[in-house]
C-alpha cells in the first residue's frame, strides 16, 4: 500500500513538473511575442526593457514550488570548498568580458540593464530545469538518465527562440550550445548542492555573452562596409556558429570531468 503511494506521488511530481514546464514555456516564448515586435533579437530584446516574460515565469515557478512545497530545489549554501571548483567558468567568462571591453562596451545603463535580465533568466531557467524537471526526474530515475533528459529539454526549448528572432537557423545553434552548457551547470548544482550558484554562473555567462554581442554588433557596419559579399557569408558563419560552439566546448568538456565519479548518489567526490 505505502509503495503504490509512492509510486503515485512520483508520478504525480513528474505529471506537474512537465505541467509547469507547459505553462512557462508558454510565458516565455509565446509572452515574448505578445510584448515585444515580431522578429526582434534577443540582445535587442533584453538591452532595451525589463524582460517582463521572464519575471513573470520567475513568479510562476515560485507560485507552483510553495504550493507544492518542494523543498529540495537546492536553495542553500553550497558545500564548504566546492566552489574553487568555478575556476574554469570564471576564466571563459572573464574572456568573453574582455572581448567585449576591447570591442567597446555599450553605456552604464545599459550594462545594468543586461544585468538585471539575465539573473532573471539565469533564476527562471535554473529553476525550471535544474530545479523543479531534475528533482521530479530523479524521484522516478537513476542520475545519470535524470541529468540527460533535463539537458536535452534545456537545450531543445532554445529551438523556440526562433518564435521570438524569426531565425531558427540561429536558434538551432543556440539549443546545441545550451545543451552544452546545460552540462556544465547541472554538474555545478550536483558538486555544489547549490542551485544558487548554477543560477548565479548562467547569470554572468548570459551576460557576458550578450555584452560582447552588442558590441560586436556595434562593430559590424564598420567591418560590413570593407567586406565582400563572401567573405561577409563567412565571417557571419564563424560568428554565428563556429565562435560560439568553440567558447561552450570547455564548458561541456570540463562539466562532464566534474561528473565523471556520479554514480547512484547525487553528491559524488567532492
Amino acid at each position: 500500500m505505502l509503495e503504490d503511494k509512492t509510486a503515485s506521488d512520483t508520478s504525480t511530481r513528474i505529471i506537474l513538473s512537465l505541467v509547469t514546464l507547459v505553462l512557462w514555456t508558454g510565458v516565455t516564448f509565446f509572452g515574448a511575442q505578445l510584448l515585444y515586435p515580431p522578429e526582434i533579437s534577443l540582445d535587442e530584446l533584453i538591452s532595451r526593457n525589463i524582460a517582463w516574460h521572464i519575471l513573470f515565469a520567475c513568479i510562476l515557478l515560485l507560485l507552483v514550488i510553495v504550493w507544492r512545497g518542494w523543498r529540495d530545489m537546492g536553495f542553500r549554501h553550497s558545500r564548504p570548498g566546492t566552489l574553487r571548483l568555478l575556476w574554469l567558468p570564471a576564466v571563459l567568462i572573464g574572456v568573453l568580458l574582455a572581448g567585449a571591453a576591447l570591442l567597446g562596451l555599450p553605456s552604464v545603463g545599459v550594462i545594468a540593464l543586461l544585468l538585471a535580465n539575465a539573473l532573471l533568466v539565469g533564476f527562471s531557467e535554473e529553476v525550471m530545469f535544474r530545479g523543479i524537471l531534475y528533482r521530479a526526474l530523479l524521484t522516478r530515475f537513476s542520475i545519470w538518465p535524470a541529468i540527460l533528459m533535463t539537458t536535452v529539454g534545456f537545450g531543445v526549448v532554445h529551438v523556440l527562440n526562433g518564435l521570438i528572432t524569426g531565425d531558427f537557423g540561429a536558434s538551432m545553434i543556440q539549443a546545441l550550445t545550451a545543451a552544452s552548457t546545460g552540462i556544465l551547470l547541472i554538474a555545478i548544482l550536483i558538486r555544489t548542492g547549490s542551485i544558487w550558484t548554477s543560477i548565479i554562473v548562467h547569470a554572468l555567462w548570459d551576460w557576458a555573452t550578450f555584452l560582447l554581442m552588442l558590441a560586436a554588433k556595434a562593430q559590424a557596419p564598420v567591418a560590413g562596409m570593407e567586406q565582400t559579399t563572401e567573405a561577409a557569408s563567412q565571417s557571419s558563419f564563424i560568428g554565428q556558429v563556429v565562435i560560439p560552439v568553440a567558447v561552450v566546448l570547455p564548458g561541456l568538456l570540463y562539466g562532464l570531468w566534474l561528473l565523471r565519479r556520479v554514480g547512484g548518489t547525487e553528491r559524488g567526490s567532492v
